[in-house]
């Protein structure tokens, strides 16, 4: 078993993780996590469980807490977990493999770099520091709620900045400045009150030409110590900073090429070659990346090729030129690196002008050059195979070009880049693969603070805004950096107000002198698409969701489903497309922006209001067939036609709809939006078709603020039965999120125009909406007559399921107002009628009401066998609005029942079910319960 701590707590057997434990468990476990192979004590283990305050069971407890604990491991498939946990005389061993352990692998690289380090190889030590560095993913044992373990976990935490102050001097040491800026910059702000850290920032700035931003720093760091802590910085920084501003020039240091010619063996250069050394000068504004640095260095040998693509402008060449300088020593042979120029097609390098470079790079005279391909691979194989280099190809654009260049034994290394993901390399050798993203929030937002001088105070919504529009894309943030470097005077507010008034976002996207912006890099990967999947490309940005899926795309382009996806393909391997999940494609927003520029120079081809119309109606079509299947009655729309093509199948069971409605969740609110704006009848229509899906699931702020805005145009709605139907989902959203009296106000307006288009069925649904919101304001009385309205109009109308729904309701006013008998019968004859039609999440429901009526008699246990065949029934039908509220009231049983523990557990699960459903009030509810009972009760 292998136990991560330097972050979350993740355990790990046979590569597989393991199930989240327990809260309980988890400070057991991290306990002996702190002293592995070693006796701890039962009493040391109760500390830790009860952070010092155990009851008198708490022996008893802790043994239980270890049983459970075996016990799981063992229903996971563990099945060492009993030697894993040795029970002792009176206490507990953890037995383990410290190298299984990463806080011991973490202190093994320190110790690593430190031999390094006496022994005079500093890149050796900062590279082990770096492997070090790499295993922590946040504060160790985070999220483990103990003072015992949290106050251990404050001394381990010290050990990770203490790492990297000893690896950015080190890398300083070597000549690395400018990478050392960069993570500098992030760390100081990480760790504002490390001296250590502030000076060698200041000594990386200064080593760069920066010497004002240095003194800065330092003025910074001495305003953060006094305001505080009320101290000036230390004598080692103070005279940092006086020889800063003496411009003291032994303070420069080596360059990195001046460190690496000090540090390598004397070479007898008398009648030796010279040794190619091609890699490009790093970039000197690299930030992050520090997982693919390490996945690289951890695959070098493994394969014969190293291959890292990505959509253009994410940091291929940044990347590898880092890595490339970090690893150079292991490659004594030489370091070759060709641009193959694959992006371009009319000026892409041929193999044979690929290898004819290696050869003339490795001192081979252009005339003893083979003329034929075939020789020029012999040849190539034949000088390399007993050397140790370093060979990059960068842009790639077809395997043919990558595997003349493989090297033919294990000792030397090709790595490529490319804009395609060189799939079809994997039948021919032996490849280890990395798909480059975006950088994360924190380096992204490094790269744009330090452009700027202001101060990070003052820089919030604007930053966040570039922040989102750039997405983590390297180029993106550097240019707009480059352009706040340019000009001073230019603030992050005015960059972010210039670009979201710019028609064409991609504009803000260049800068003068430089001919590579985000629109040309993507305009060459554009140009090598064929003329279909430039036309889905285009399409794509049509969509106004974040994901797509291969459905919904050839409904937009109006092309057979397996054409669709043949051309998702070619985009997803030119990283146009990322895959998110097993059905849905993400396009990052500049590409989207580039793919709308595309769109609208050839809107006349293109057509995309047609598009956009295909689209909604295959939004139509989908929620038309979940609609169906949720609830078969609701069919006000059963005559407006055909519907579309959805290349889906039908959903057997609701919970199939539900299921796929989920996957479309975050599409469905920029969908309704648009289709607002595009043509306010239609929108009704997927409101209407959509309302009893968000009715078991609960309603997001997106998706409400969305189907308000349909709301707004209700006055451009002239069908009378249209806005009954628009006034009664809208008031059913706003029950949900509890915004009652704005909901009273449509449901009334949609009853009274239901009744008066002779629709008693429609008129029932909007009344008992009225009755459930009068409920929730505490106004029983009028619900009740509300509810009794609804049934006769439900009888009326000879629509079993609101019957069902009204005897629901009703039953439940009766029982506010104390007529418990009266509800009772109501509720039972409800549960016949939906057993007798097969409405599963309308029996769950009375199930659940029946046993709030159980409790108010205080039977907990006739209450929670109802309650807890509800929650089944609601589990299967997708019912989790119902779901949540049955959770509580099995609280509310076990509370009656004595058990405040295992009552505050329902609680928890109750609350977590009120937050996925976006119910603020319900989750307060919960909160609050939860706090009381805590606060009641003794530790467990």
């Amino acid at each position: 078993m292998r136990f991560l701590v330097l972050g979350h707590l993740d355990i790990r057997a046979s590569e597989r993780q393991l199930p989240p434990l327990r809260p309980r468990h988890a400070r057991f476990l991290t306990r002996l996590l702190l002293s592995p192979n070693a006796f701890v004590s039962i009493g040391a283990l109760a500390e830790a469980l009860w952070d010092g305050a155990p009851p008198a069971s708490a022996e008893r407890q802790v043994q239980n807490v270890a049983s459970q604990l075996r016990q799981a491991w063992v229903g996971a498939g563990v099945t060492e977990a009993n030697e894993v946990i040795r029970t002792g005389r009176a206490g507990y061993t953890l037995a383990v493999d410290l190298e299984h352990i990463d806080l011991h692998v973490f202190r093994g690289l320190v110790a690593q770099a430190s031999n390094h380090t006496k022994t005079g190889d500093p890149h050796e030590a900062a590279g082990k520091l770096r492997q070090a560095l790499a295993l922590w993913r946040a504060h160790a044992f985070a999220g483990i709620d103990s003072q015992v373990i949290q106050g251990n976990a404050v001394l381990i935490n010290e050990e990770r900045p203490a790492a990297w102050e000893e690896c950015m001097r080190l890398e300083l040491q070597v000549g690395l400045h400018g990478r050392a800026v960069t993570e500098l910059a992030a760390l100081v702000a990480e760790f504002p009150f490390r001296e250590q850290l502030a000076g060698l920032f200041m000594t990386a700035l200064y080593r760069t030409g920066q010497q004002t931003a240095a003194l800065q720093t330092y003025q910074q760091a001495r305003a953060r110590l006094n305001d505080e802590l009320g101290i000036d910085p230390g004598p080692a920084l103070q005279e940092l900073h006086k020889r800063i501003l003496q411009s003291d020039p032994t303070l420069l240091g080596p360059t990195a090429e001046e460190a690496i010619t000090v540090a390598a063996p004397p070479v007898n250069t008398k009648h030796s070659p010279p040794i190619p050394s091609q890699i490009p000068p790093a970039d000197g504004s690299f930030t992050g990346r520090q997982e693919e640095l390490t996945l690289l260095s951890q695959h070098c040998g493994e394969a014969q090729v190293l291959a890292v693509a990505g959509v253009a402008g994410m940091g291929k060449t940044s990347l590898v030129v880092q890595w490339a300088h970090q690893v150079r020593n292991n490659f004594p042979d030489g370091h070759i690196f060709v641009d193959l120029l694959g992006h371009s097609a009319d000026e892409s390098r041929s193999a044979g002008s690929v290898l004819e470079h290696i050869l003339e790079s490795l001192n081979l005279p252009p005339q003893k050059v083979p003329g034929s391909l075939e020789k020029r691979i012999a040849l190539y194989r034949s000088i390399v195979a007993d050397k140790k280099l370093l060979i990059i190809l960068d842009n790639v654009g077809t395997i043919d070009q990558v595997l003349p260049a493989v090297p033919p034994s294990g000792r030397s290394q090709l790595v490529v880049t490319s804009r395609n993901n060189l799939a079809a390399l994997h039948t021919h050798v032996a490849v280890r693969g990395l798909a480059l993203g975006g950088l994360g929030r924190m380096e992204s937002r490094s790269i744009l603070t330090r452009a700027t001088d202001e101060s990070p105070e003052s820089l919030s919504a604007a930053l966040e805004s570039l922040l989102d529009l750039c997405d983590g894309m390297p180029l993106a943030l550097r240019i707009l950096a480059a352009r706040m470097i340019a000009d001073r005077s230019m603030t992050v507010n005015q960059l972010a107000a210039d670009l979201s008034r710019d028609g064409a976002p991609l504009d803000g996207f260049t800068i003068d002198g430089d001919t590579r912006s985000v629109r040309s890099v993507l305009a060459n990967t554009y140009a090598t698409l064929s003329a279909d999947d430039a036309r889905l490309f285009r399409l794509l940005a049509i969509h106004p969701g974040r994901r797509v899926r291969a459905e919904s795309a050839a409904a937009i382009a109006a092309v057979p489903l397996s054409a669709a996806r043949r051309s998702l393909t070619n985009l997803i391997a030119l990283h146009l497309l990322t895959k998110t999940g097993d059905h849905y494609l993400a396009m990052h927003d500049l590409v989207r922006s580039f793919a709308a520029e595309r769109l609208d120079a050839q809107a006349r081809d293109d057509l995309p209001a047609k598009a956009l119309d295909r689209l909604l109606s295959w939004y139509l079509s989908v929620a038309a067939m979940a609609n169906g299947v949720l609830r078969p009655d609701r069919d006000a729309f059963a005559d407006r036609g055909a519907l579309m093509e959805t290349f889906i199948g039908q959903f057997a069971k609701d919970v199939d709809a539900i299921k796929f409605l989920d996957q479309e969740r975050e599409n469905l609110a920029p969908v309704t939006a648009v289709a607002v704006r595009h043509d306010i009848d239609r929108a009704v229509e997927l409101l209407y078709h959509l309302h009893s899906y968000f009715l078991r699931t609960g309603f997001s702020t997106a998706d409400v603020d969305a189907w308000k805005q349909c709301g707004e145009k209700a006055h451009r709605i002239h069908d009378p039965l249209l806005r009954a139907h628009l006034h009664h989902a809208l008031g059913g959203a706003l029950v949900v999120t509890h915004e009652l009296d704005v909901a009273i106000e449509h449901l009334l307006l949609a009853a009274e125009l239901h009744e008066r288009e002779g629709q008693p069925g429609g008129a029932a649904g909007s009344r008992l909406g009225l009755g459930f919101a009068y409920e929730l304001q505490g106004r029983y009385h009028d619900a009740l007559a509300e509810h009794e309205l609804a049934l006769g109009l439900a009888e009326a109308a000879q629509n079993t399921t609101l019957i069902v729904h009204a005897l629901n309701n009703s039953a439940d006013a009766l029982m506010a107002l104390g007529d418990i008998e009266a509800g009772l019968e109501r509720l039972q004859a409800g549960q016949e009628l939906a057993r007798e039609h097969g409405l599963r999440h309308h029996e769950a429901a009375i199930l659940s009401s029946i046993g709030a009526l159980f409790i108010r008699k205080r039977d907990y246990p006739e209450a929670l066998a109802h309650l807890h065949e509800g929650l089944a029934l609601m589990r299967k039908s997708g019912f989790r609005t119902a779901e949540a509220d049955t959770l509580a009231r099995i609280g509310h049983a076990v509370l009656g029942s004595g058990d405040h523990a295992v009552a505050v557990e329902w609680f928890r699960k109750a609350q977590d079910v009120y937050r996925q459903n976006n119910d603020v009030t319900g989750e307060a509810e919960m909160e609050r319960l939860v706090g009381d009972l805590d606060g009641d009760r003794q530790p467990a």
